[in-house]
């Protein structure tokens, strides 16, 4: 079992109000799953994948990755874990403005400290090509399309091998075209390099390639 979810429970303040994102949440994902996790604003899709990736803490119960729980790690071992385990592709890119394609590319690399400069840059154009963007790597993101900034976070996020990718919203700033070989590509990553994903989404066409979809409402699986 690649991730095991047991009763998570989390809520937050909202000025005087208690609000419940999460309100006992079980769940089990395998490795190569491809699956969406949806349901309407508000529902605590966000609040899952932050804390799955140990972006976020939870107020009780468990998450466990390959068998090992990391709800009782230190916040130096979940930025470790965090690291080395996960990529991240959000809704609004989160690509750094002041760095050029290849060196957002580069940064997940760098930061894990075990590869030489030239196997950085080997992986880099590699992962470039895989999404068609052979050529662009001295570009700046803002010398980009929506779309073709949605891929460099995409290849940021699986340029160091990730055993699983958290995917939120990832096509929602996209039009149809765009976010249709978007999903293609996260797709073949998924079948050709076996990279777990897991989306939190609104859109019905990941929904239609999902191999699986998880449905929350009121911070519960329903």
């Amino acid at each position: 079992m690649l991730l095991k979810v047991e009763d998570l429970k989390k809520t937050y303040l909202s000025g005087k109000v208690i609000v419940k994102a999460l309100n006992g949440i079980d769940l089990e994902v395998e490795e190569k799953e491809f699956t969406a996790i949806v349901g309407p604003s508000g529902s605590g899709k966000t609040t899952l994948l932050n804390i799955i990736g140990c972006i976020d803490s939870t107020d009780s119960g468990k998450v466990s990755l390959d068998g090992k729980e990391i709800t009782n790690k230190t916040s130096k071992e979940l930025a470790l874990l965090r690291r080395e385990y996960f990529g991240f592709i959000f809704q609004s890119y989160n690509l750094i403005p002041v760095l050029n394609i290849f060196e957002n590319i580069e940064l997940p690399l760098k930061l894990l400290g075990k590869h030489s400069k030239k196997e950085i840059e080997n992986a880099v154009l590699k992962i470039l090509d895989e999404v068609g963007l052979n050529g662009l790597e001295k570009r700046m993101p803002l010398e980009l399309s929506g779309g073709q900034q949605q891929r460099v976070s995409i290849a940021r996020a699986l340029v160091k091998k990730p055993k699983m990718v958290l995917a939120d919203e990832p096509t929602a700033n996209l039009d149809s075209k765009t976010g249709e070989a978007i999903v293609d590509i996260m797709r073949d990553m998924n079948e050709v390099e076996g990279v777990t994903f897991i989306f939190s989404t609104h859109d019905e066409l990941i929904m239609k390639h999902a191999k699986r979809t998880i449905h929350l409402r009121d911070g519960l699986v329903v």
